[in-house]
């Protein structure tokens, strides 16, 4: 009986354990698609859209006659948006806070009909009795008047005692005095001559870990991991044409230098002409592309577990918590 009873248990952890296996293995292996395109010809013109089929993700955004609009779907619903488009149920109870601030009153002050809560309404209507009173020449006497005018008087009384009251004097002779002022001064130097020494170690031993070969080895494996996130998450295809120019001609050449190392990528699909003459800048750019999480997740495990990373981390840490 026993053994069944465990054969049963172990059956439903492994389909479980199958069950998660699968799910992670759709996550990161669906894609993450986004497909973009803008324009500027006196004025921008953008229009990009983000999806991941796996949770019916689909996000969009443009900018058009200078006006941002964007929505984002889940699950069959605009869960955040700018537009006229009405709310899911998820996007009301995400916006749940903010949409009902109007409704929010203090407690023990329910509003009223009008809107006016019952203390506004009783301060209201005695306001108005104190004007009526006071037309008429029937003004009340508070009877609290004279208690109010004494503790006026009172503390008056307390600020001027507080005024009049001075330091007492140091019955000290003045070389003790100055000897005191002198000690201080003294060790408020050497705390600063402490702590300006301290950091001066700090620098010297961060200096030592940038210049050792475990900082360079770091240093490379972080730029080949920057390179490989570059190459997963780049456009698959990009076409277009841009026209662009500078007040300043060397300034267009930096730039053509600098796009130099990136059109190789899209030679056959770009069609970048500069302008030496006049300052200008036009054209139209379209492209889409896919991400993949399986590819993201194993850079990260990578970077993680970076023995050259993790040592550099651990050094950098105790050398500036100390």
């Amino acid at each position: 009986m026993i053994l069944t009873i465990l054969k049963i248990i172990g059956i439903v952890i492994l389909v479980i354990l199958l069950l998660i296996i699968l799910l992670l293995s759709f996550i990161l292996l669906i894609p993450i698609r986004y497909r973009f395109s803008a324009e500027y010809f006196e004025k921008p013109d953008v229009f990009a859209t983000v999806r991941y089929a796996l949770v019916g993700l689909n996000a969009q955004v443009t900018f058009k006659d200078n006006d941002l609009q964007y929505t984002v779907k889940a699950l069959g619903g605009v869960i955040f948006t700018n537009t006229d488009a009405k709310l899911s149920w998820l996007g009301r109870k995400i916006n749940k806070p903010q949409d009902e601030d109007d409704g929010i009153v203090d407690v023990g002050q329910p509003k009223t009909s009008n809107g006016i809560d019952n203390v506004g309404q009783s301060k209201i209507s005695e306001g108005i009795d104190d004007i009526g009173q006071f037309s008429n020449g029937n003004q009340k006497n508070d009877p609290t008047e004279h208690v109010k005018a004494d503790e006026k008087k009172d503390q008056k009384k307390g600020f001027f005692k507080k005024k009049k009251t001075r330091k007492t004097k140091d019955s000290r002779p003045l070389s003790e005095i100055i000897e005191e002022k002198i000690n201080v001064l003294k060790e408020k130097l050497r705390s600063a001559k402490e702590k300006i020494s301290k950091i001066n170690n700090k620098r010297e031993k961060l200096l030592k870990v940038y210049r050792s070969k475990r900082f360079e080895k770091a240093k490379s494996d972080v730029i080949r991991y920057i390179k490989t996130l570059l190459k997963v998450i780049k456009p698959k295809h990009v076409e277009g044409r841009v026209h662009f120019g500078l007040d300043d001609p060397a300034a267009t050449g930096e730039i053509i230098g600098g796009l130099s190392m990136i059109m190789p990528l899209y030679d056959s699909y770009l069609d970048i002409k500069p302008d030496f003459e006049k300052q200008i800048i036009e054209g139209l750019l379209k492209g889409y592309g896919r991400i993949r999480l399986c590819s993201i997740a194993l850079i990260a495990l990578k970077v993680l577990f970076n023995k050259n990373l993790i040592k550099v981390v651990k050094r950098v840490q105790n050398i500036v918590e100390a």
